[in-house]
């Protein structure tokens, strides 16, 4: 679809007096009080990567306290189940189905088979709400178990893959509910720091020309690639998909960055006022799980920021700004990179 002009930003007044994390942005649940949706969540099944910290935390524990039967993945069992006791000691609701953790590692394909695999059996073959929320940012070069380069391995391909093994389920689950499905991808404003290197997206040719935040970058922007293919090709199913920046948000994601990667961003003090908490962080992803206002599948495939459909970025501005860099919109290398995709997991393009 082409880009958004004049984008739907609900949220933009109190996002626009932003004043440090807990401000008066939402939270997710104030996003899902906002939506009235009453008990539409209730009996609807939703996935989300990387969920024992930060923003994957948050949407589980939102999705949870709204009605939704939940399943977490994480690397780490133990922790998981020691975090879904919490969120549900803790929560208010009753009669609620009790998250369940599944184990998969997003630095190794085989390990995202299984996890599909255990998640169709657990789930019954039901799926509405795909979120892939986890990822990597700001590390040092290497390569993940299948020899693609850390970023682009962890934050696409292995999320492109989970995609492809559940969209049956999506699909299916939308003509059960007579609702939309709807794969939410992470992304980030550090798209705009890198095209995808279709000429060397591992840096394996060169690499020395290796840079993390050009690695960062370009992930980043497949996922929102991946979106708005996937919008593109299923929205007539009444499959849609969306990509989202959360914000700058006091997360583990960066914690290989260090000074150094913050003095790279023009430093930590840049960022004061527009830094979110992790629950403020969810808010966006959240806002693209249950939102009404995505169940007209012509308002999908687009970059959302603030709990708002993005606008376009213009010359200078920084990247805690909610704007989409003018390539994030690009049939042509959207198309490119999915088939690309295709060939790295060894699957078929379809027709």
């Amino acid at each position: 679809m082409p880009s958004p002009q004049n984008p739907y930003q609900p949220y933009a007044v109190v996002h626009a007096k932003a004043n440090g994390p807990d401000d008066a942005r939402p939270s997710p649940a104030d996003i899902i009080r906002d939506a009235n949706i009453g008990d539409e969540l209730h009996g609807k099944v939703v996935l989300i990567t990387g969920a024992t910290s930060g923003t994957g935390l948050e949407s589980v524990r939102a999705m949870y306290e709204g009605g939704a039967t939940v399943f977490a993945t994480a690397r780490d069992i133990p922790k998981m189940d020691k975090i879904i006791e919490q969120i549900v000691s803790s929560s208010h609701v009753k009669d609620i189905p009790r998250p369940v953790a599944i184990e998969m590692h997003l630095d190794d394909l085989d390990s995202v088979r299984q996890g599909a695999k255990t998640f169709e059996e657990k789930s019954g073959g039901k799926l509405n709400i795909l979120i892939n929320n986890a990822g990597v940012a700001g590390v040092p070069y290497g390569q993940t178990k299948n020899g693609f380069e850390v970023h682009f391995g962890t934050n696409h391909v292995s999320h492109f893959l989970l995609f492809n093994l559940l969209k049956p389920l999506l699909i299916v689950s939308s003509k059960a509910t007579g609702t939309t499905s709807r794969l939410v991808n992470v992304s980030s404003a550090a798209h705009r720091r890198s095209k995808i290197r279709f000429e060397d997206i591992n840096f394996a040719k060169d690499p020395s020309a290796y840079e993390q935040f050009t690695a960062y970058g370009q992930s980043k922007l497949a996922n929102i690639y991946m979106a708005n293919y996937i919008n593109r090709h299923y929205s007539s199913q009444h499959l849609i998909a969306l990509s989202v920046h959360p914000g700058i948000v006091h997360t583990e994601l960066g914690r290989y960055m260090g000074d150094a990667g913050w003095d790279a961003l023009g430093g930590k003090d840049r960022f004061a006022k527009v830094f979110k908490s992790c629950v403020q962080g969810a808010s966006t992803q959240i806002w693209a799980a249950v939102d009404p206002y995505f169940e007209d599948v012509a308002h999908g495939g687009v970059y959302l920021s603030d709990c708002g459909v993005a606008g376009p970025a213009h010359d200078g501005e920084d990247d805690s700004r909610p704007c989409y860099a003018a390539y994030a919109y690009d049939e042509e290398a959207e198309e490119t990179l999915w088939k690309v995709s295709c060939e790295m997991v060894g699957i078929k393009v379809e027709d």
